[in-house]
């Protein structure tokens, strides 16, 4: 018995390199990482049937039978593939054994179609790349129903008898063994390709976070120029090139790149209709380019490409990987900049909008005051009318910047000097400001809506006029805003939508869209509307505090809601 585990060990040594040749495969990477198509699938159901028949050509004859390592072939491909793939690996190795022929014929074709069955049974109810312990235990369960199916089958029963007090430990203890040994050769595999990925991942998160400020630009010679030298500082290829649908928008490395990126191929055009990379590997000899090309989208739109080099070899398994995650990253990004875009032009519509709104009704009323001043008051005409061009030169001038408090303070005096012109008494204006807050910067036209809205919908509907009251007072990092009048106040029902929807009115609208810019630089920040029918209306915020010398940091990063 120990010369014949001697012997199932040393032939076992042969399918025991198989495996490790094997392990090195692309396909069969691809198969472990469930990545497979089925060609791939093919290709396993063939191999691991050709283990298993090799299992049994260098088998050792014993008494009319064959001490053999047939079962690892199906085992492995039901603990790798599932159920489907074990049985026809085993169905095959089994029926192969059958037709060689001796007493135990049949019994070793059921039990190895069986054990390839048990293998993908085992698979199936094991999330996880089965563990080499399992795999160990799955090899005795299934050479142990291998000796029990002889037993019980072949005959004559004595020889059957005979033959598995020789036979069976041996075959259990080295091809479980062996079962064991071929998953630990696969968990080194998963290994490698986990290492790989995870290069991959952190190469793709260092350009990440170069490369998306300058993306978001979108994709044009300027931005393209820089996130190619990005790409190719970060990894090691011979050059990186980034085109558009027409153009070389930018190359970096190798000169004779840019021959390769003028055209492209109908085997491209292919692969880029299916979302897929495109690889070259020239094979005429050294000294040409290989490359791999990956698509640029833009909403499913095919807008450029990104392609990286090799010199003198091919382009490997983790350019390819890493050129997709770049694909990826910088088509997301490109739809990124893009709505965003369309968010900047809607908001800029959006504020046009209600400009146009607003103005027309405002210089009409403004210029026929201006009329009737002329009639009586000259003097007082002619400041009214450069007070009312100053302050529709401001309006647009600082439409979607940032300003300090005290130029938009200015524009309120402004627009309030106008409105006094036309109702005199009937509005009354009172400030409380903290000096030390007036060189602070802020958006534009963030508290001239609110100012508006009191004197428009507060004030002027009463008869007797009324009161606002501008508050701009320091609160620790933020300076609280407050514009509260005695006013007409505001219904209920109103109110309670102002914040939560774009409410249909000239008063919602104005409300409404401060509370979204103030939300939109600092989410959460306190705003709140306090507004009884008859008894006026208090519109209180925060606003973070932000100094002269932030200025430019502020107008890059932070988005400004062109809306009013």
């Amino acid at each position: 018995m120990l010369n014949l585990l001697i012997l199932l060990a040393e032939r076992f040594s042969m399918i025991g390199l198989l495996a490790f040749i094997l392990s090195k495969a692309n396909f069969f990477k691809k198969v472990i990482s469930n990545n497979v198509s089925y060609k791939d699938l093919s290709i396993l159901i063939a191999i691991f049937s050709l283990i298993g028949i090799i299992g049994t050509y260098v088998g050792i004859p014993i008494n009319g039978a064959i001490a053999n390592s047939r079962v690892v072939g199906p085992m492995i491909a039901g603990l790798l593939g599932g159920p489907f793939i074990g049985l026809i690996v085993g169905f095959i190795a089994g029926f192969h054994r059958f037709l060689i022929g001796g007493f135990t014929a049949l019994a070793c074709g059921i039990s190895t179609t069986l054990e390839g069955l048990i293998g993908g049974i085992i698979k199936k109810y094991y999330k996880n790349t089965v563990d080499w312990k399992v795999a160990f235990l799955a090899g005795i369960i299934g050479e142990t129903l291998q000796m029990v199916l002889i037993l019980a089958i072949s005959r004559p029963f004595s020889s059957a008898l005979s033959l598995v007090k020789v036979i069976g430990i041996p075959m259990i203890l080295v091809n479980s063994t062996g079962i064991a040994v071929f998953m630990l050769i696969i968990k080194s595999v998963f290994d490698e390709i986990d290492t790989i990925q995870s290069r991959q991942a952190k190469i793709i998160l260092d350009i990440t976070s170069k490369a998306i400020p300058y993306i978001r630009n979108g994709l044009n010679s300027d931005t393209a120029k820089i996130v190619s030298e990005i790409i190719y500082e970060a990894i090691d290829v011979d050059a990186v090139a980034i085109t558009d649908m027409k153009t070389i928008l930018a190359s970096v490395g190798l000169d004779e790149a840019n021959k390769k990126c003028h055209l492209f191929k109908k085997s491209e055009v292919n692969a880029f209709r299916f979302k897929k990379v495109y690889v070259d590997n020239n094979k005429r000899g050294l000294g040409l380019l290989s490359s791999v090309t990956a698509p640029l989208y833009c909403y499913d739109e095919l807008v450029g490409t990104l392609k990286l080099f090799r010199k003198n070899k091919f382009v490997n398994s983790t350019d390819i990987e890493v050129a997709k995650g770049l694909s990826n990253l910088i088509s997301n990004q490109l739809e990124i900049a893009d709505a965003e875009n369309q968010k900047r032009i809607a908001n800029e519509m959006k504020f046009n909008a209600l400009q146009a709104q607003i103005n027309p009704h405002f210089l009409f009323n403004a210029l026929n005051t201006v009329i009737s001043f002329i009639q009586y008051n000259p003097d007082g005409a002619s400041k009214l009318l450069i007070t009312l061009s100053e302050y529709l030169r401001n309006n647009l001038r600082y439409a979607g910047k940032w300003i300090m408090i005290c130029k938009e303070l200015e524009n309120i005096d402004a627009y309030l000097f106008i409105e006094k012109a036309r109702f005199g008494d009937k509005i009354n204006v009172v400030k409380d400001i903290d000096d030390d807050l007036l060189n602070m910067y802020i958006p534009a036209l963030l508290i001239q809506p609110i100012v508006e809205n009191a004197v428009k919908h507060g004030i002027l509907p009463k008869d007797n006029g009324g009161t606002v009251v501008i508050k701009i007072k320091d609160n620790n990092d933020f300076i609280r805003f407050s514009v509260e009048d005695d006013g007409e106040g505001i219904e209920y029902e109103m109110l309670k939508k102002i914040v939560k929807e774009d409410y249909g009115t000239n008063m919602g609208i104005g409300l409404h869209n401060v509370y979204e810019r103030i939300q939109s630089i600092h989410r959460g920040a306190f705003f709140k509307i306090e507004s009884k029918k008859g008894h006026g209306t208090k519109v209180v915020f925060d606003f973070p505090k932000y100094y002269e010398e932030n200025k430019e940091e502020i107008s890059s990063d932070v988005e400004v809601f062109n809306s009013r």
